[in-house]
């Protein structure tokens, strides 16, 4: 009987739980670098709950999921074939034939960290969007080079007053390539400088869209907020924490502005509880979902 055929770098090039693949299809993109060049090898997998992985994997380092495409809801990938004339990936399940693109740059990122991650697109700096590659704009597919994406992070002030509970978003909704990876928050600081934020229960939590939110600020919190994953800046904050707002007001003019902003104040509560409550009554309502419990690996 043959020998078992080892995986190349000893490790599969993806693993997921819970997760059954179907079919898969595999490209090589080759990147020029300016004189460097680059091969990436790209998985398509294809899934029982009808979306498609792209995996892509470098020559020196581990794969790394790129995207997931949600190409025919509830239905099996059956067939996954790729189209080098086209620049297409076609996708059939037992229903349906879709073509989708596989430089979909500007219609799949709208970020410079979302962008550079894909082998197939880069980011043009100049005019703020993701294109597909060419040769001048930025691309680092391994994710391993440094502050490349930091002048195209959005950056933005907020001021809050002192007590206050502040939310920090980094993703209005994390992106499913990026569920299963780690962001790192960092907090530049008067008295501490430059330290990275660690998580608890009663004053610094994390969202699940990976936003940090800081529960009753003091002047201690304000100062410069960094978001990172890897090595590229996802988002940066300045806080600006107003303790005047807790001192007795001196006029009659003092007292009704500060009556006025507390209102105001009392009027965002009511209506985020008010979404809150019709979110939670329409989850409630849905039926649980169907887990597949297999373990999938290929190489």
């Amino acid at each position: 009987m043959d020998a078992a055929v080892r995986h190349e770098g000893d490790a599969p090039a993806f693993y997921r739980r819970d997760l059954v693949l179907t079919t898969l299809a595999v490209d090589r993109q080759f990147v020029d670098m300016l004189g460097d060049d680059f091969t990436y090898t790209v998985y398509y997998a294809g899934t029982s709950e009808g979306d498609v992985y792209k995996i892509v994997q470098s020559a020196s380092g581990p794969s790394r999921t790129a995207d997931v495409w949600h190409a025919a809801a509830g239905e099996p990938v059956r067939a996954l074939a790729l189209s080098r004339r086209s620049h297409a990936l076609y996708v059939a399940t037992d229903y349906r034939l879709r073509q989708l693109p596989l430089r979909a740059c500007a219609h799949r990122y709208d970020s410079c960290v979302r962008c550079i991650l894909d082998p197939y697109c880069g980011w043009d700096k100049e005019v703020g969007a993701c294109r597909p590659y060419a040769p001048g704009l930025l691309q680092d597919a391994t994710n391993s080079t440094p502050a490349l994406c930091d002048a195209s992070a959005p950056q933005k002030s907020v001021r809050a007053g002192y007590g206050q509970s502040v939310h920090l978003a980094t993703f209005a909704r994390t992106p499913d390539a990026l569920r299963d990876q780690h962001v790192m928050w960092y907090h530049h600081s008067r008295e501490k400088g430059r330290y990275r934020i660690y998580f608890n229960t009663e004053r610094v939590l994390q969202t699940s869209e990976r936003g940090l939110v800081l529960l009753s600020v003091t002047e201690a919190d304000a100062g410069r907020y960094e978001c990172y994953f890897g090595p590229s800046l996802l988002a940066s904050y300045t806080l600006d924490v107003d303790t005047h707002r807790c001192t007795q007001p001196s006029k009659s003019q003092e007292y009704k502005q500060v009556y006025s902003d507390w209102c105001h104040e009392f009027e965002k509560y009511k209506s985020a509880m008010k979404a809150w409550e019709s979110r939670q009554m329409v989850s409630s309502q849905l039926p649980p979902p169907y887990a597949i419990r297999r373990h999938t690996f290929f190489s």
